[in-house]
């Protein structure tokens, strides 16, 4: 028996496929649960309809991903946690911060497309992947700051500044190395 797979099926294919299973297993669990419609000249044309308006609609998110994902390469975000005299966190920062932080410029980007591998435990600069959209990634650069007096959270436009914090972090990271004789781990050149 011939199906078209009007969602995505697990082993079997993706919305749109033309796939031959057994009678039963298209009667019995595909057809009724929605997941696929017997491959008749009109389902195929309705099939291909959709396949259309989604790949167009795939076009706009796409493009949209790629705005958003400049506009994210030109920011800085600062981020401030209490630390120990060696420079590790009393605590962490991750992607639900970051996106904290980002939501608070106006960017609203759902956390799990923030591609943070492991907290980050230690004052620096770090580069942090973000996947705005499946194909286009943009990196954003993470300054964790040891906290003054007061807790800093914000993203600023890479300029002056954004090259001041940088130079004054990167020469407390290596004099924090010097004294401790130890690399801080996940550090990343700017």
């Amino acid at each position: 028996m011939q199906v078209v797979l009007i969602d995505d099926v697990f082993e079997l294919g993706r919305r749109g496929d033309v796939v031959r299973v057994s009678p039963g297993y298209g009667r019995n669990y595909l057809v009724p649960r929605r997941l696929a419609v017997p491959a008749t000249p009109a389902n195929l044309k309705m099939v291909e309809q959709l396949r259309i308006a989604a790949a167009k609609k795939e076009a706009t998110f796409r493009e949209a991903a790629e705005i958003l994902a400049r506009e994210l390469g030109l920011l800085h975000v600062l981020v401030s946690r209490k630390a120990g005299d060696t420079g590790v966190l009393f605590g962490s920062v991750t992607s639900k911060d970051l996106g904290e932080v980002l939501a608070g410029a106006g960017i609203n980007l759902d956390r799990r497309r923030i591609l943070l591998e492991h907290p980050i435990k230690n004052i620096g600069n770090y580069t942090v992947e973000i996947r705005p959209h499946t194909d286009v990634e943009a990196q954003i650069l993470v300054s964790v700051l040891p906290e003054g007096d007061r807790e800093v959270a914000r993203a600023i436009p890479r300029g002056v500044e954004s090259d001041g914090i940088l130079e004054e972090l990167n020469a407390k990271v290596a004099d924090l190395q010097r004294v401790t004789g130890t690399d801080l781990p996940g550090q990343t050149a700017p």
